[in-house]
């Protein structure tokens, strides 16, 4: 039985309470929020123990979910780090190079496991389309992409703060980013911009960004910006091409063969593969250097943004 307890009561924090709650050979032991009426309204629901400081949970768990925003993240993670937990932690890893060394340094040398949230590696349609092309169907890389567009408030959150949340291009898009450099590798350079559309904001919220990696290019394209609901995701390579459709069905066509669907099957949850993890000793699917990786390409979005270069990530990744 693996025992395991979820620091943050926020939107993600009970999302991954409940999932946890209901799975198989997992004890949920407590949920932690410095707020104690967000802990105890959860706590109640899933029969678990409340607590509002998160170091009086780490006795009785041999892992944690920190889900607390990211500026209130690393601290935590080198503390459960310290007492030999393993970490499943929400995305994004920090909002620096230094806070997402820190934590890595600090994984590494106690032995744990780190993982981050990059969800989309589990999500149908994108995992299935990965797979497509990790199997060599669709013949080398030409290009890879997503457009994801969700319209968003921020001015009353702190996803509002720049300083807090690193705005769209590393909350909302870094989702994206870690699945066009799981499909292409790693990302040599980078060209992109950031805008601030609406009067008032005080955050980024459009990004578009164009990759190249050894062997072809990606792009991403999302936005909090009001507007119409999109999303867009695709993959051409050399023998063959595969697109999402809006209902999550994958069209896919090899060289002059007819155009087949396919219908993505649910995988492995990002939790279950947390569980396992630590069940089996294995990596997770997604570890904190591939979120350090993300977030060097997110700073370099945002360097060529003011710059307007093309950004080489070897001088990103120092």
């Amino acid at each position: 039985m693996i025992k395991l307890g979820v620091i943050g009561c926020g939107g993600m924090g009970s999302h991954h309470a409940k999932a946890l709650h209901n799975m198989d050979n997992v004890q949920l032991v407590g949920v932690v929020d410095t707020v104690e009426s967000k802990a105890s309204v959860l706590a109640n629901e899933l029969g678990v123990a409340a607590y509002t400081d998160f170091h009086d949970l780490l006795p009785f768990v041999d892992g944690v979910m920190v889900c607390t925003p990211p500026f209130a993240r690393t601290n935590v993670v080198l503390d459960c780090a310290t007492h030999g937990k393993h970490i499943f932690a929400e995305k994004p890893i920090a909002l620096s190079l230094e806070e997402a060394d820190c934590m890595l340094e600090a994984t590494d040398r106690a032995g744990v496991i780190m993982m981050i949230g990059y969800v989309l590696r589990f999500t149908h349609p994108f995992q299935a389309l990965y797979e497509l092309f990790s199997a060599g169907e669709l013949g080398r890389l030409v290009n890879c992409w997503t457009r994801r567009y969700m319209p968003f408030d921020t001015s009353k959150t702190w996803y509002g703060d720049q300083a807090k949340s690193g705005g769209v291009a590393l909350d909302f898009a870094s989702h994206d980013i870690d699945w066009v450099r799981w499909v292409g590798g790693e990302v040599q350079h980078v060209f992109g911009r950031v805008d601030r559309v609406r009067p008032g904001i005080q955050t980024d919220e459009h990004v578009h960004a164009l990759f190249t990696f050894a062997e072809g290019t990606g792009s991403i394209d999302d936005s909090w910006v009001p507007g119409l609901s999109h999303s867009s995701i695709g993959l051409v390579g050399s023998t063959g091409s595969a697109i999402v459709s809006e209902d999550g069905t994958i069209r896919k066509r090899l060289g002059d063969n007819d155009e087949t669907v396919i219908i993505p099957e649910p995988g492995e949850t990002i939790q279950a593969n947390f569980v396992r993890c630590i069940r089996d000793g294995l990596p997770p699917k997604v570890t904190g250097h591939d979120a350090r990786a993300v977030l060097a390409i997110v700073l370099a979005i945002q360097e060529s943004s003011r710059t307007g270069e093309a950004i080489p990530l070897e001088s990103a990744l120092q």
